[in-house]
């Protein structure tokens, strides 16, 4: 995937290395370990595209990978993921959801 850095030139990134991606005042961001970067398209467009490959709208601003995913803080309503400091926030809604994913992810890990 091509993103735009800050100082506006492009990068190549891989998918497996996507957190998640967010959405900021009209902006796409595409969140990494190594930072963020913009990437030109909607939150809509790649829920679209990225659906089948493991990522889910957790909120109105973010489509996250939920491979990445380790844990939610029910009290802040966020997940943190395997790699790196950072977190996405989750809708009351989709919280259901997520707690049921990972209680599906751990069931898998213990078998």
């Amino acid at each position: 995937m091509r993103v735009l850095q800050n100082d506006g030139s492009s990068l190549d990134i891989r998918e497996e290395d996507i957190l998640y991606f967010s959405s900021y005042k009209n902006a796409i961001f595409v969140h990494t370990k190594e930072g963020e970067f913009v990437f030109p398209t909607t939150l809509s467009d790649l829920l679209i595209a990225y659906k089948g490959k493991g990522f889910e709208r957790l909120d109105r601003n973010n489509v996250v990978s939920l491979n990445k995913v380790n844990a939610y803080d029910a009290e802040r309503k966020i997940v943190h993921f395997t790699e790196g400091e950072q977190f996405a926030t989750v809708s009351e809604s989709n919280e259901p959801r997520i707690k049921r994913f990972l209680a599906e992810s751990s069931e898998e890990e213990a078998d």
